[in-house]
């Protein structure tokens, strides 16, 4: 593998759009997911979801610290994290679900982590 100051310097010396260029910034990074599996997934539909999760982000008011779920479900939290929880998972998904993936991680959608009642009862599959 290519140390990363030789990779710059090689990169000035290729040609704009060139394939050398394109290949060397991959020597380093290793393969995208695109270069793996193909373009397929990056359909029209995709892009459509892609933005609306964005623009609801972006329409998304910013909550304080005090009305953050975790923080208003500690009661729920810390057994949890007592009982082995180490890492929450959240996925952009539609609906409210919540699973438990192997000893020290819990699954849930954004819609689950997103509401307090929802999310202290997520936290309840660590007790």
């Amino acid at each position: 593998m290519i140390g990363d100051s030789a990779l710059f310097e090689q990169l000035f010396e290729t040609t704009d759009g060139s394939p050398e260029r394109a290949g060397l910034p991959q020597t380093m990074m290793g393969p995208s997911w695109r270069d793996d599996f193909g373009g397929e997934a990056f359909t029209e539909a995709y892009e459509t979801r892609t933005l609306a999760r964005f623009e609801a982000q972006a329409r998304r008011q910013p909550r304080t610290l005090e009305e953050e779920p975790e923080r208003i479900s500690l009661d729920g939290l810390i057994p949890a994290w007592r009982a082995g929880l180490t890492k929450i998972v959240t996925i952009p998904c539609r609906g409210s679900r919540a699973r438990r993936i192997g000893e020290h991680a819990l699954l849930m959608t954004d819609e689950t982590g997103n509401d307090p009642k929802r999310y202290a009862a997520a936290l309840d599959q660590f007790r």
